[in-house]
């Protein structure tokens, strides 16, 4: 399709209780049951039972490795980082990022928003390389990806929202497009 004449987008991604970004007790505190368990290790030719209990961070860091250090590096650029990654060295601020970049490698819904949420920047591309200039709607600022995508979550349990899940999702509309909606019922 040539732009600006595309057709509409909606994507409709359901939400029931499902986490919106892990929190740090979740990451690290090692009583809450989110610690990822090694049953056995592999010893030459037999397994040997093991019950190293370690924080879900650890796992995530040690799962990704490659992504963490290319995190902490971009962290550690910006300023403000710290050179040794103690857990208990990191501030809220600090921790707040962490959050955000283990919820992208976990089952969360910040990471289905942030891949759905992909289409705006994709369809802001397609408009510049095609759009028409002699046209009115080929003018810069007429228009907009929100004005043929939508992304509407449907948070089923909205009104019931604690603090801490009302604040993720405030955070949500705050880091994507405008295009992103909310749906529930009152």
């Amino acid at each position: 399709y040539r732009a600006p004449y595309i057709p509409g987008i909606t994507v409709l991604i359901p939400h029931y209780g499902e986490t919106i970004i892990l929190a740090k007790q979740e990451l690290f505190d090692l009583g809450s049951g989110n610690e990822k368990r090694r049953s056995h290790v592999r010893c030459n030719w037999f397994k040997l039972p093991v019950r190293e209990t370690v924080p879900l961070i650890d796992w995530l860091r040690a799962r990704y490795s490659d992504e963490y250090r290319a995190f902490t590096n971009r962290m550690t650029g910006r300023g403000d980082w710290p050179g040794e990654n103690h857990w208990k060295d990191f501030n809220d601020e600090q921790w707040d990022k962490i959050c955000v970049w283990a919820s992208m490698r976990m089952q969360t819904l910040w990471r289905t928003v942030a891949g759905m949420m992909l289409y705006y920047p994709a369809l802001e591309a397609h408009y510049a390389v095609q759009r028409m200039p002699n046209s009115s709607l080929g003018q810069e600022g007429i228009w907009n990806p929100r004005d043929c995508f939508t992304c509407i979550i449907s948070m089923q349990v909205y009104t019931q929202f604690d603090k801490t899940k009302l604040m993720h999702t405030n955070k949500m509309f705050d880091k994507f497009p405008d295009s992103l909606k909310v749906a529930y019922i009152d």
